[in-house]
């Protein structure tokens, strides 16, 4: 099937409801995150630990608010102890937030949770019915594309 043909409606039921079932996955992983810090400061730590430390201004750049928003959200993180503001290695004059160890622990419980969350899901299944669904889900990712830079990071992901 190629760019123009037409797609059978249950063809994108099912994906839609695949892709439900994945964001499913995905909220009950943030779920006891969510209880200690607010979606956006946990936007804010999965960006810092995926680039480490960064100026404020790249920060709030990458999350796309405004710095003013980024400084209360970071002002608030530093006070839960989930981040940590240091001196950049470069310029004396530039502050860099980077996470402490309890927000790297908070980030790694997420992540951890999501691939168990996954694994269950997946247990559920023989060896065939797991095939299948590495095989569509390849397929699917594939055709979708990467998403763009700060399409997943939005949300947190």
């Amino acid at each position: 099937m190629g760019t123009g043909e037409a797609v059978a409606e249950e063809d994108v039921d099912a994906t839609i409801g695949a892709s439900l079932a994945l964001l499913g996955v995905v909220v009950r992983s943030l779920g006891s995150a969510l209880e200690r810090v607010t979606l956006p400061q946990y936007r804010a730590l999965v960006v810092i630990a995926e680039h480490g430390p960064l100026r404020s201004g790249d920060l709030a750049e990458q999350l796309g608010v405004h710095q003013s928003t980024m400084t209360r959200t970071v002002d608030r993180l530093v006070a839960g102890g989930w981040a940590a503001r240091q001196a950049s290695p470069d310029s004396r004059r530039e502050v860099l937030v980077g996470l402490t160890a309890r927000g790297h622990d908070l980030v790694g419980e997420v992540m951890a949770q999501r691939r168990r969350e996954v694994a269950q899901v997946l247990a559920r299944t023989d060896e065939r019915g797991r095939r299948a669904i590495r095989r569509g889900l390849a397929a699917f990712a594939a055709a979708a594309g990467e998403p763009e830079p700060g399409e997943l990071r939005s949300l947190g992901l």
